[in-house]
């Protein structure tokens, strides 16, 4: 943590906002007592400046989804191009230039026959929607009674009521039952040596011509930073199509260059029939997200009796400054060669946080894939520990229960993935 050289002239007032903050802002998913959050101000690359002046080495991308950093030129340059042209216009009957060629470059990027995508505003609405998706598609093609959704225990889709179903988590139903129906979670394959088999059991347990979908996360993000074992989304795609289940796969947070690929599914040389996209795909200046599906599966809207489309959307699905946004993030994504830079980064940062914590103690694991790591701890106390010790070095990362994530922008240096290695070791060997 360093202090600017001096406050500007209208530098905001720390304990004011402090204050503001306990008295009116409800936090998502963050305790109430406690220490006073940090309150950003700005920021600029891979840092960030808080209400007192403080910088900080953001180690976890905001929220995973600041992938490019704080004050790109590039997509500010393109930001307020379209909010000069038309900030935004409803794909209610009509559509706009940006919504159009984002689409067709998904389609481009994620490759035949993933071709047709909804815009949403959020990784939880993509999910969400392609719950609907799912469900409709199999209804319209004759197969009413496949409606079951299942999905990993430990995955994390979302916080809707939908998309909290598929999680196991007593976090996202204690208090806010009951649960809808029709979700099933199986265990996950990581440590259970049973793989893709839990899910033909759970599949044929449900009998096959009720099972509509199987959703699932290459890296699973809320659920520990564990990337799936090789081999398991190749299984799982035997199993969907030996059943005609349609298989999504949720990239909200590994998408886009995180992993050292553009999406982290492409390594098993796998297609799925939905793809769900949020967090790196505007690197955070605005929200927006995507469900992108195949041909086959978008076709069959057409043939819905009331509507002849699909029945699904939001107002700002598809607002024309996201997608301008989104255009703007994957061009600089390519001409900077910001996958390969995540790939060499991510092996920086995985090989520097395996040899100089793995053996420490209180360390159960060191694990993850590209620029998207998770340091185990033996309890959630002492992970909240070494979060603190960062922080006071002047490193953000992420708490996940006793799992420490670390995302850091995929513009991140060589030198700055060694300031967050040397934060860790340290904090951690105190």
């Amino acid at each position: 943590m360093t202090d600017t050289a001096s406050p500007a002239a209208h530098a905001p007032d720390g304990d004011e906002l402090a204050a503001l903050d306990r008295r009116h802002l409800l936090h998502p998913w963050t305790p109430m007592a406690g220490a006073d959050p940090l309150v950003l101000v700005s920021g600029e690359g891979c840092e960030i400046t808080d209400s007192y002046g403080r910088t900080y080495l953001d180690g976890r991308s905001g929220q995973f989804n600041a992938t490019l950093g704080y004050r790109h030129p590039k997509i500010l340059a393109a930001l307020g191009e379209q909010a000069g042209k038309l900030m935004t216009y409803a794909l209610l009957g009509a559509s706009n230039e940006a919504a159009v060629r984002l689409a067709a470059r998904l389609a481009q990027l994620l490759g035949e026959p993933l071709s047709h995508t909804l815009f949403c505003n959020s990784g939880s609405e993509a999910a969400e929607a392609a719950i609907r998706i799912v469900r409709m598609h199999h209804a319209l093609r004759g197969e009413p009674g496949r409606s079951t959704v299942i999905s990993l225990a430990d995955g994390y889709h979302g916080t809707t009521l939908a998309t909290a179903a598929m999680s196991a988590s007593p976090l996202a139903w204690t208090g806010c039952g009951p649960r809808p129906e029709g979700f099933v979670q199986i265990a996950g394959p990581h440590g259970s040596g049973s793989g893709a088999a839990d899910l033909e059991r759970a599949v044929l347990a449900a009998g096959p011509e009720s099972v509509a979908a199987f959703f699932v996360e290459p890296v699973l993000g809320v659920g520990g930073i564990r990337p799936l074992p090789p081999g398991y989304l190749r299984e799982v795609r035997e199993i969907c199509d030996r059943y005609g289940i349609l298989l999504v796969v949720d990239e909200v947070t590994t998408g886009l260059g995180r992993t050292g690929a553009w999406f982290a599914h492409q390594r098993e040389g796998i297609r799925p029939d939905l793809v769900t996209l949020a967090k790196g795909l505007t690197a955070g200046y605005v929200p927006l997200a995507a469900v992108t599906t195949t041909t086959a599966v978008a076709e069959v809207f057409a043939g819905d009796p009331m509507l002849g489309g699909l029945r699904h959307g939001h107002t700002t699905s598809g607002h024309a400054l996201g997608a301008a946004v989104a255009l703007a993030v994957l061009r600089t994504i390519e001409e900077d060669g910001l996958v390969e830079h995540a790939d060499a980064m991510g092996r920086l940062l995985l090989g520097g946080l395996t040899d100089r914590l793995k053996d420490l103690d209180g360390v159960r694991d060191v694990r993850g894939e590209g620029l998207l790591a998770g340091i185990e701890f033996d309890t959630f106390e002492r992970a909240a520990q070494v979060a603190g010790g960062c922080l006071a070095r002047g490193v953000v990362v992420r708490s996940e229960g006793p799992v420490l994530a670390v995302a850091p922008p995929l513009i991140v240096t060589a030198d700055q993935v060694d300031r967050i290695v040397d934060a860790l070791h340290a904090s951690a060997a105190a």
